[in-house]
């Protein structure tokens, strides 16, 4: 069989969290090729695609979901274009919400240019009462388009103006700051095919709540207590019944002060993995991978 392992532009070889990967992808498939999804390639030859590092999508999203839905008919994309459409957009938060799991309280900001100019920041923060507070596009990676700013006259002016080269043009969404992010971090849990394979937890350096290593943070292993388990269950759970089972998952969480755990993101696109962490969970998604082509191949297996 032959794979492809979509990334893009800014890493064509990959990444280097996905060395492990790539090897085990090696000893199991006839042929690996990394590729930008943007490049001019025949995705047909291709018995699968896999999405990896393409973290340049969200800065032009209109052509990449075109792609996800040129490459989804000439080949298997994974995960598939329903689950990679539905993530891309932060308000599926909400729609897990909905469901039970619990997210940080959140106002939702839709983009326009008379939204930005009519914008009440001081009463909308007043329904939070808190002291900080965060901004983020709905559509973003890496911390792109976020901030962090005071309760206080010249904070809401920072977010005023952050809002107004931002909001008419991107929905934003706004939350109380969880300061213990910059303490505890974020923790994350990796899942392969169903299973927990490991779990992480990524420390910004002082000061900063970006857990990017991007940015200079950490990661260390992490045990993960009993609320993130329950949610990350619960999330796979929503997952499954409305997409059928993903191939690969991370979701990520934050705490308050008071030690209560929230979903921050369900990442199902193209998460970071951490297999430095969990070297056994390359093996097992590219074995799961492998196992799933070649089920789905043979017209007497079932799916």
């Amino acid at each position: 069989m032959k794979l492809a392992v979509a990334t893009c532009q800014h890493f064509p070889h990959g990444v280097d969290d996905d060395a492990p990967l790539i090897d085990a992808l090696h000893e199991r498939f006839e042929q690996v090729d990394v590729l930008p999804w943007d490049t001019d390639a025949d995705w047909s030859v291709y018995q699968a695609c896999l999405l990896r590092s393409v973290w340049d999508y969200h800065e032009q999203v209109a052509r990449f979901n075109r792609w996800v839905d040129a490459v989804s008919q000439q080949t298997r994309l994974f995960n598939p274009p329903a689950v990679i459409h539905w993530n891309q957009n932060k308000y599926y938060l909400a729609e897990l919400a909905e469901f039970g799991i619990t997210v940080a309280p959140t106002h939702w900001l839709r983009a326009g240019s008379q939204a930005a100019q009519s914008l009440d920041l001081a009463t909308i923060t007043q329904a939070f009462d808190a002291p900080q507070y965060f901004l983020k596009p709905v559509v973003g990676a890496d911390s792109s388009g976020t901030l962090r700013f005071e309760h206080s006259a010249a904070g809401l002016a920072a977010a005023e103006k952050h809002l107004a080269q931002w909001l008419p043009a991107v929905d934003m969404m706004l939350q109380p700051y969880l300061s213990t992010v910059e303490s505890h971090g974020e923790t994350s849990a990796i899942y392969v095919a169903g299973n927990l394979t490991h779990a992480v937890r990524k420390i910004p350096v002082k000061g900063d709540f970006r857990v990017q290593d991007t940015f200079g943070a950490s990661d260390v292993s992490h045990r993960m207590n009993a609320s993130e388990m329950a949610l990350s269950k619960a999330c796979l759970q929503y997952i499954n019944q409305r997409f059928g089972a993903v191939l690969y998952a991370r979701f990520d969480f934050l705490q308050d002060a008071a030690g209560c755990v929230y979903l921050n993101e369900a990442e199902l696109i193209e998460p970071s993995m951490f297999f430095n962490h969990g070297p056994q969970a390359a093996e097992q998604l590219a074995e799961a991978l492998l196992t799933h082509l070649r089920s789905t191949d043979d017209p007497a297996a079932v799916d």
